[in-house]
């Protein structure tokens, strides 16, 4: 080191041997700023002992003067890579600017602070604009929920497609997840679809307007399924119901006049078993359609069945007033109505039948629906 350095350091030395808290906390600052300032001229054994000398005095001075360092060098691409390390491994209100901010740090390094360090460090990684799909999944697999909630809400954070379908499984359960995923840029659309089953009427509307069905996909899924696609087998029932869907179905008389009839008759089970040999879904999937409280499923299937408006909002409203347990009856808000037929106009045709389609073809999809289906069997009435 220069003369300088030398004098520097004497005066370091001087201050090592008071031990009194404000000796402590001048000695550390101006070993901080010896670090940041001459980092490059450094030896690596000088380098190494100032590491090891600001390492003893961490836990010496005051909380306050090491939050301002930190505060200092978040965004700072010219400090030396041990101090930075030494500050994002301290007490997260220190770590904090560090592990949000500094670029400096490397996936090793906060890798081993994920591991090393508690929920506060991570919830702070989590709002990094620079996490990569490895340092993703590595929070995920924690499992707190509030990190992975400010993972999902980072839309810079890059998130991998297996720990992407952990997620969507997960928002079946945990209801905050939901809107931060929808909301995300990168989420596939087939499981932003998937979602459409659990989540709220606003985000069903949000996903069937905004999450455009891949063609390419659909028509692999189409040659996929050929030989094993479903189709409602009226042949295999014996009710005079199902006798006269079938026969309807055959002399192409099967339509939306004779359903709508059928639901002003409350002929309910003769409408559903016509709407289920219509739309290509098992008749229980139909079923729930009808008794869910949101629409947004009933929606998709009578537009892409080309329902005109006025036979759509009489269904809508015949299936709204179908009774549960036979207690009092929800009545319908103008309100409402005036939403549903809202987000009916403007659903496209082609939206609702590619979505449909979809729906025929992901067996997952329909095993969803299917459990699902065992929360509303008590509030059934089958007609």
């Amino acid at each position: 080191m220069t003369e300088g350095h030398d004098e520097e350091l004497a005066r370091l030395v001087a201050l090592s041997r008071d031990s009194s808290k404000r000796g402590r906390n001048q000695l550390f600052n101006n070993i901080s700023h010896l670090f940041i300032k001459d980092e490059e001229r450094l030896s690596e054994q000088e380098h190494a002992l100032i590491i090891s000398i600001l390492t003893k005095l961490l836990s010496e001075i005051e909380t306050t003067l090491r939050q301002n360092l930190a505060e200092e060098l978040a965004d700072n691409e010219h400090v030396p890579h041990g101090l930075i390390t030494l500050l994002a491994n301290d007490d997260i209100e220190v770590a904090r600017p560090i592990l949000f901010k500094s670029h400096l740090l490397a996936e090793p390094d906060l890798i081993e602070i994920i591991q090393n360090r508690g929920k506060e460090h991570m919830l702070a990684i989590a709002e990094r604009d620079d996490l990569n799909t490895t340092l993703s999944d590595l929070l995920i697999s924690h499992g707190d929920e509030d990190v992975i909630s400010h993972l999902i809400e980072n839309g810079d954070a890059k998130i991998s497609r297996k720990s992407m379908e952990y997620l969507v499984e997960e928002s079946r359960r945990i209801d905050r997840f939901q809107e931060p995923l929808i909301a995300r840029h990168d989420i596939p659309p087939d499981l932003a679809h998937k979602m459409f089953w659990w989540v709220s009427a606003a985000l069903r509307r949000h996903i069937i307007e905004n999450f455009e069905i891949d063609e390419l996909e659909l028509n692999e899924k189409i040659v996929a399924a050929a030989k094993t696609e479903y189709r409602y087998d009226v042949t295999e029932k014996s009710s005079s119901a199902d006798k006269l869907i079938s026969e309807l179905s055959k002399r192409k008389e099967l339509n939306e006049k004779f359903l709508v009839q059928a639901l002003r008759g409350r002929q309910i089970r003769l409408f559903l078993i016509g709407l289920a040999e219509l739309s290509g879904l098992d008749y229980q999937k139909i079923s729930r359609f009808i008794y869910d409280p949101n629409a947004e499923a009933l929606i998709v299937v009578l537009k892409a069945l080309e329902f005109s408006r006025s036979g759509f909002s009489t269904t809508y409203l015949l299936t709204r007033n179908i009774s549960r347990k036979q207690i009092v009856k929800k009545t319908t808000q103008p309100e409402e109505v005036e939403i549903i037929m809202k987000f009916y106009d403007n659903l496209s045709s082609k939206k609702a039948k590619m979505t449909l389609r979809f729906w025929q073809l992901e067996r997952d999809y329909m095993e969803i629906v299917e459990q699902l289906d065992a929360d509303l069997d008590e509030d059934r009435v089958y007609l």
